[in-house]
């Protein structure tokens, strides 16, 4: 059995990677073991996790407005070619989510997506979405998404809302958890849940005591407070660091991106500015992974989908900051 995977891998984010770990794992379970894995990654000389029986090539396209990329790309897209008519199945997640609006400086991946699909159609090769989410807010995306999801030969989604939104379309799909979630053994201990965009610190914070604990931010940027306004989201964030270190608490942030190309994606760019003598961070996304792994964390205010999930798996304290319907659906899932 030959498998190819099409996801965000080798954006240096670190989420993406345990999804790909985990996820080989389970296609292995769903198969058989000595299943063959080509995945298509944006820095294929240095994955995260080498994985056994999987080879690692680069995207097509890679910055193809960019002269210089000409020839680079066409390799690439004889790759790309080569390697669908290879596989028995080809597995699409994007990084998670099918979304046409999102504040990053990416571009909208449905096209994409669209063209990643009708190659495989081309050649008879059968399609499996593997536990994404579709968060579509403009009707006029609709007709690209039933494109997208034509004739598949399995999707499944990772809540109801997407569950419904492919409905609605008249597309069949399965509800799974997310490929992580495989790790977890342990009920996680949710210390509060609150809104980004309505955060109030009198309110929100005012019942949590940890005096001499360390607590981790893993926060991202342009979602705390209503206000787009990023000196506003600079000041919350400082008051919260503020009202943390005054309670006798100290700080450690704990960054999920590393995006070397789309800076409004990075954590690491964005939580260094928060920096003092007293503050710590992360700067790697293998640090980022071992502190969650060795339970080296005390509680973490989770703002990540990423953090969500890793504190369920690894059994760490948390107060969520939710953002977004991908972090509001997990939360309820997991708190069920």
């Amino acid at each position: 059995m030959n498998i190819s995977i099409f996801a965000s891998i080798g954006s240096q984010n670190l989420w993406d990677e345990l999804i790909l770990k985990n996820e080989i794992d389970l296609l292995k379970e769903e198969f058989w073991e000595d299943a063959n894995f080509r995945v298509a990654s944006y820095d294929f000389r240095n994955p995260l996790f080498c994985i056994a029986n999987t080879q690692y090539f680069e995207y097509f396209p890679i910055a193809i407005k960019k002269p210089q990329n000409i020839f680079r790309n066409i390799m690439n897209l004889f790759k790309f070619i080569k390697t669908i008519i290879w596989s028995d199945i080809v597995v699409i997640w994007w990084g998670g989510i099918i979304y046409d609006h999102e504040l990053q400086s990416v571009w909208n991946p449905l096209k994409q997506l669209l063209f990643r699909t009708r190659l495989a159609r081309l050649f008879r090769k059968n399609i499996y979405f593997y536990g994404i989410w579709i968060d579509i807010k403009n009707t006029e995306n609709h007709k690209i998404l039933e494109q997208i999801f034509y004739k598949s030969w399995k999707i499944t989604v990772r809540d109801i809302k997407s569950w419904e939104q492919l409905k609605k379309l008249w597309v069949k799909s399965e509800i799974v958890n997310d490929p992580v979630m495989n790790e977890a053994e342990w009920k996680w201990d949710i210390l509060g849940i609150h809104s980004s965009k309505n955060f109030n610190l009198k309110k929100d914070f005012s019942k949590y005591d940890f005096r001499e604990k360390k607590v981790w931010l893993a926060l991202r940027s342009w979602y705390i407070g209503r206000s787009k306004d990023a000196r506003i989201e600079r000041l919350l964030i400082e008051e919260l660091c503020w009202y943390i270190e005054k309670s006798g608490w100290s700080v450690v942030f704990i960054p999920h991106s590393f995006h070397e190309s789309d800076l409004m994606a990075n954590d690491y760019e964005f939580l260094h500015q928060f920096l003092n003598y007293d503050r710590e961070i992360y700067a790697s996304m293998w640090e980022v992974y071992t502190a969650y792994n060795h339970k080296m964390l005390d509680i973490v205010i989770s703002m990540r989908l990423h953090s969500i999930i890793l504190s369920y798996v690894y059994d760490i304290p948390q107060i969520i900051l939710s953002y977004s319907q991908k972090t509001d659906e997990i939360t309820k899932k997991l708190t069920k």
